[in-house]
């Protein structure tokens, strides 16, 4: 008869045994109480270590520098201070308020440009999704949420709520910074894209006959123009925005004085390109003196390739108050899309339109986007 040896209980091994790990017990404030122990007043690392209840070794990194004071939790310290996580945090939250909402990867993407001007990312080596989902957990007061779409009434009342607390906040920016008398310290800054494939314009015809046809170019490339001015009517020479990767002068022959360019993969404005825009060209033409007290005001449409926190702290650094449209309110609330740029855009459609009609062969190409671009600036974007 075979005889079973019993086997030892499994579960009690020690080999097996789940083994326990012992996570910190103490509170980041008293963290932080013994940090400044032995930063403001010269304490002993050790000695603050035992009064507050704090590992030793764990003090000891943020006092050598090893570690960010303000690290919290155990594991790698957090890609951002806290001042700059609650900048990033207030950004996402203004944001949404406008109506430009950021889905995860745009939050992702934000930080990632957030984390390059500050040196502590490269390009190459982008946020995660890991990270966004840390840094959801720290900052509870925001929260992943799916838009409820709006019926067109809705929409037109929620707009004009909007409309009043944009009205509001501009009159309080206007009397804060004492802007009511000041006109040509009042700017504006808008684009327009000029597509080759323009919209042909209305076309008389037998009412009795079917819809006529007008040639076009076909889909092509896009330019961007970019504007501004301010409310003494003084104008910025336009800023031309060409497909492209490399700039080439000559695209700029028989441009007005003062025009400039640049080229993106696309040939729209992108959060680079507005970059550029403001620091080489816009302020060239600014004459109106920026200080601290008596900044200037930028308004300009939204857009969240244009919005990033770089560029609201260079505008901060520059003493210029960037002032945002609420969204899907442009052609209300947008001075130079509705008394420039819209001229503009009807002017050169036509021009086009004339164009082909002209000779149907040759299309439109970007040479020809400037040049009827530059016939058309004068009468339309000196508008007031």
């Amino acid at each position: 008869m075979w005889k079973v040896k019993a086997l030892p209980n499994m579960c009690t091994s020690p080999l097996l045994q789940s083994r326990t790990t012992s996570y910190r017990n103490y509170s980041p404030t008293a963290l932080s109480k013994a940090f400044c122990l032995v930063i403001d007043e010269n304490g002993s690392v050790g000695g603050a270590a035992r009064r507050y209840g704090v590992p030793e070794s764990t003090l000891r990194d943020r006092v050598l520098g090893k570690v960010d004071p303000e690290a919290t939790r155990s594991g790698p310290a957090p890609v951002f201070s806290l001042e700059e996580e609650n900048n990033l945090v207030d950004h996402l939250k203004k944001m949404a308020l406008l109506g430009y909402g950021y889905s995860r990867a745009e939050v992702i993407d934000t930080a990632t440009i957030y984390a390059v001007s500050l040196n502590k990312r490269d390009e190459d080596h982008p946020l995660s999704l890991k990270w966004f989902r840390n840094f959801m957990t720290r900052w509870p007061e925001l929260s992943v949420k799916k838009p409820r779409s709006l019926d067109l009434y809705r929409a037109k009342a929620t707009s004009e709520e909007v409309v009043m607390a944009y009205f509001a906040k501009l009159d309080e920016m206007l009397t804060k910074y004492k802007l009511k008398d000041a006109p040509e310290r009042i700017f504006n800054v808008d684009e327009k894209g000029l597509k080759q494939n323009h919209s042909p314009p209305f076309i008389v015809g037998s009412s009795s006959s079917s819809t006529p046809l007008a040639v076009t170019s076909g889909r092509g490339m896009t330019v961007t123009i970019i504007g501004a001015g301010n409310a003494l009517g003084q104008q910025v020479p336009p800023y031309f925005v060409f497909p492209g990767q490399r700039m080439r002068q000559e695209l700029l022959n028989g441009c007005l004085p003062g025009t400039d360019g640049t080229v993106s993969e696309s040939g729209w404005s992108n959060t680079a390109v507005f970059m550029t825009y403001l620091s080489t060209h816009f302020l060239k033409y600014v004459t109106a003196s920026r200080t601290e007290d008596e900044p200037i005001l930028l308004l300009y449409d939204g857009h969240r390739s244009h919005i990033n926190l770089p560029l609201i702290d260079w505008a901060r650094d520059q003493h210029i108050l960037l002032f945002v449209l609420p969204a899907h309110t442009s052609h209300v609330l947008q001075p130079l899309d509705l008394a420039c740029f819209g001229p503009f855009e009807k002017i050169y459609n036509s021009l086009c339109h004339r164009q082909m009609r002209a000779n149907s062969t040759t299309g439109i190409d970007r040479y020809s986007v400037r040049l009827h671009a530059m016939h058309i600036q004068r009468p339309s974007l000196q508008r007031t």
